[in-house]
């Protein structure tokens, strides 16, 4: 499954993901078909997004950079829905506490 044009990556000055083991194991996600086809590799990647964040790599160096990023799911996401989730469970009375040893 993919969800974008295999022409997308060609136009890209760098292509960053959260996790190049996690996003080139599986068979989906929004760039599977590029992988597959190898437009999307080890070798075309820029960088993991840890490596910008940690200063190894720079992000975007110019207004002019088009830049891809990739997730296959950031934790954070995960962590403000869950937070949602639980804010209108209590709010609809739903739900039940349970006990954890």
């Amino acid at each position: 499954m993919s969800a974008v044009e295999l022409s997308l990556t060609d136009i890209m000055d760098k292509m960053v993901m959260d996790d190049w083991g996690q996003a080139k194991a599986g068979p989906f996600g929004a760039l599977r078909a590029h992988v597959d086809a190898g437009k999307l590799s080890e070798k075309t990647l820029y960088a993991e997004l840890g490596q910008i964040v940690a200063g190894l790599k720079p992000g975007r160096q110019s207004d002019d950079e088009t830049n891809l990023f990739w997730h296959r799911g950031l934790s954070l996401s995960d962590i403000a829905l869950g937070a949602f989730m639980l804010e209108k469970a209590k709010r609809m009375n739903l739900g039940q506490q349970l006990r954890f040893r």
